[in-house]
This record gives C-alpha cells, structure tokens and sequence, in this order.
C-alpha cells in the first residue's frame, strides 16, 4: 500500500509542475507595463541660446559741428591786371560793360593795283565798346534814362567790377539735427548670474545720417573796381548802347514827309554809328565797403557704428524684462563740407560761390543702452529703449581762395536717442 501511494506522488508530480508554469505564465500576462521614466528628457530638448534684434533708432541726436573761416568771392569778369592800365586795344570787361580792341581800318592800295582794309594807326581811342549791359545772364538794375552811374558829372565814362572777401572771425556752433538709423544686435546667452541674473555677449552694427545745415550772416568787405575811360565830349546814347551799332531810319523829304519806297512802305535807310572812347583808362581807383553775405554752412553724410559689450538681462514680471548693455564701439564716419556764398549788391548783381570737400575718419567710443524686453513666444519678442553713445572728433577743411579756408569740426560726444525693434531667438 505504500509502495501504491509513492507511485501516485511520483504520477503527480509532472502535473504540479505544469500547473505552477501555467500559473506563472498568467501572472506574467497579467502583470501592469512599467511607466517610463522622463526624467533625463530634458537632455533632448534645443533651449535657444542666441537672440537677433532689427530695430531702429529714433530722434537720434547727431553729431554737433562748429563752421569757421574766411573765404573770397572773385569778380566774374576780367578788367586786366593793374600792371596793364596802361596798356591799351586789350580786352576789358565790366559787370557793366566792355571795351576791346579799335576795330576801325583804312583802305590801302597794293602792288597789284587792289585795295585792303588795314588797322589805323593807333590814336589812343577805339569804336568798339558797350555799357550798362554787362553779361546777358545777369539782371542789372541800372537807370537806362540817366546812366548816373557810368556817365560821369565830367563827362566821362565809369565801368564796374566787383570782388568780396568774407572777414568772419567767428565760430558758428551748431547742434546735429536729430534723425533716424537702424540696427542690427546679435545676444549669445552666457549663462545665469546670480538667481535673478542672465548675462550674454552682444555684438552689433548699426547706420545713421550726418545732417548740419545753418544760414549765417557774415561779415564781409566789398571791393568796387572802378575804370574811368575819356569819352572826348561826346555824349553816348542811352543804354544799353554797344559801339559800332547800325540802325535803320525811314527817309523824309524837304517836307518832311516820308518818302514811299516799295510798295506801301514807307523808304528807309541803314545808319551806322559809332562813339569813340579811350582804349586805356584814365584812372583805376577802388572802393572798400563793409556788408554782410550770407554763408549756408552744410554737411551731407553718414556714420556707421561697430561695437561689442557684455549685457545684463533681469525678468521683472510676466514675459517682461529689463537689459542693460555696455561696451566699445568704432565710428566709420563719411561725410561732405560744403559752404554756399551768395552776396548781392546794390547794382543788382548776385555772387554765388560753392566751396565742397570730401572726408572720412574712423573714431573709437563707447555705448550705453538700456532695454524693456517683451518675449511675446519663446522665439519672438519685441523691445523699447534708449541710446547713449560717445566718440571722438575730427576736422574738415576747404580752401576758399588763395590764402583763406573754411573749417568744421564734427563732434561724436554725447549723442543719445530711443530705438525699438523686434527679437528673434534661435
């Protein structure tokens, strides 16, 4: 019997083993999946760590300039050099008038029986002149009735030229006008600084204009050239009269009526006339006034900005955010000088005189700025704020006649505006 009951257990046994593996299998199918663990996913995450801002800058104060110096306004016309007064048959001519070389001429027979003009022997005196119309561009306020101003009270006739030279010794300070720019600032995030703190390094370019401009009235002494020529007693026609002249007459009888030519037309004739003046003058004297010309001091150009700094970045509410940036700069500035003379006297002529210059100079600095942040996504954003940057100087000259100059000097210090764009991070 027990031999029978050791039987059956050593029967069971593969049985029980079945059931546990079937059981075990159960538990297996049955058992929950395991909840993924997260907690390194960050390392998979792209956090921007650079930021590009376009913006613009506003009411941007230029630079201020300082314009001096002297300059002169040379006659526009050609009396001859003193030393050749007494030389005559030259051209001369006037701001009122000209007088050249005596164009009249002799008949002369020659070897092969014919007969050639030839100049006169020379008198002292020529037919070939004008006054008081002076150059055909140039409106004169003469009086064409009386000429009180070229016949003389002792019967001789007066022409005109006129010279100035600016005598300003001041300095005109002038403050930029304010203007606009843009700029383009690249942020590459460093890290924290503090709890509160971020730092980063900044890097930037940004463009402007150069804009001065002022009308001045300026100190000036005017020279008046006078030539006095010998009309020997005769009285010239009025003006504008320009010696030989031809004109055409109708004819009259005893009577003093017309005489009929062709036609209906009444019968005319050509009259050539002609008034014989001195061909050198009697005298040259000048005339020294005190007036004042007005100077349009300008400068046209642009300046472009470089820097580099490290900037402070503190959040302050919802998205908000307060920068602060420091840092160097280099100023490329080019620039035009340019100085406009416009003097206009008594007799009605206007002188105008364009001094330019070309300059560039590059001017170390530093910058100041400081920004409200908005981050309107995690990418884009937009900011407010202001400038204050400081650089060098440097001076612009001109030559403005023989011996004279203007200047300017052009002056970076202290320049300040407000600027806003957008952000961009990536």
């Amino acid at each position: 019997m027990r031999i029978l009951r050791f039987a059956l257990c050593l029967a069971c046994l593969p049985l029980v083993g079945l059931r546990a593996a079937g059981d075990d299998k159960e538990e297996q199918q049955q058992a929950p999946e395991e909840i993924p663990n997260f907690n390194q996913l960050d390392e998979y995450i792209y956090v921007p760590k650079s930021t590009l801002s376009l913006g613009a800058r506003f009411l941007l104060r230029g630079p201020r300039t300082t314009f001096s110096g002297q300059g002169s306004l040379p006659s526009t016309y050609s009396p001859g050099a003193d030393n050749t007064v007494a030389i005559g048959n030259i051209y001369r001519t006037y701001v009122d008038g000209s007088v050249s070389p005596d164009a009249r001429t002799v008949s002369q027979g020659t070897a092969l029986g014919g007969n050639i003009s030839v100049p006169i022997q020379p008198d002292g005196k020529t037919n070939t002149w004008t006054y008081a119309n002076g150059n055909s561009s140039t409106t004169l306020l003469w009086n064409y009735n009386t000429n009180s101003n070229q016949l003389l009270p002792d019967g001789n006739m007066a022409f005109h030229t006129y010279s100035a030279e600016v005598t300003d010794p001041a300095s005109h300070n002038l403050r930029g006008q304010a203007n606009a720019g843009v700029e383009l600032i690249l942020d590459r995030d460093m890290g924290k600084l503090g709890k509160r703190f971020k730092w980063s390094l900044t890097g930037g370019f940004s463009i402007a204009d150069i804009h001065s401009s002022v009308y001045l009235n300026v100190p000036t002494q005017l020279t008046t050239l006078i030539d006095e020529y010998d009309l020997f007693g005769q009285v010239p026609p009025s003006a504008p009269f320009s010696s030989p002249s031809s004109s055409s007459q109708t004819v009259y009888d005893a009577a003093g009526n017309p005489i009929s030519g062709t036609g209906s037309t009444a019968a005319s004739q050509t009259v050539n006339q002609q008034v014989l003046l001195g061909n050198v003058p009697l005298s040259r004297t000048y005339q020294v006034t005190d007036i004042t010309t007005i100077n349009r001091y300008f400068i046209e150009g642009a300046y472009y900005t470089i820097r580099g700094g490290a900037t402070i970045d503190m959040p302050i509410w919802k998205g908000f955010s307060l920068t602060a940036s420091a840092g160097p700069m280099l100023i490329y500035s080019g620039s035009i000088f340019n100085v406009l003379e416009d003097l206009k006297i008594a007799t009605g002529e206007e002188f105008t005189k364009l001094y330019t210059k070309e300059n560039n100079k590059v001017l170390p600095g530093y910058y100041v700025d400081v920004n409200l942040l908005y981050q309107l996504t995690d990418t884009a954003g937009f900011y407010m704020g202001g400038i204050y940057q400081s650089a060098g100087s440097y001076k612009q000259s001109v030559p403005s006649g023989a011996s004279t100059a203007y200047s300017t000097t052009i002056d970076f210090g202290s320049q300040e505006g407000v600027k806003g764009g957008l952000t961009v991070r990536f």
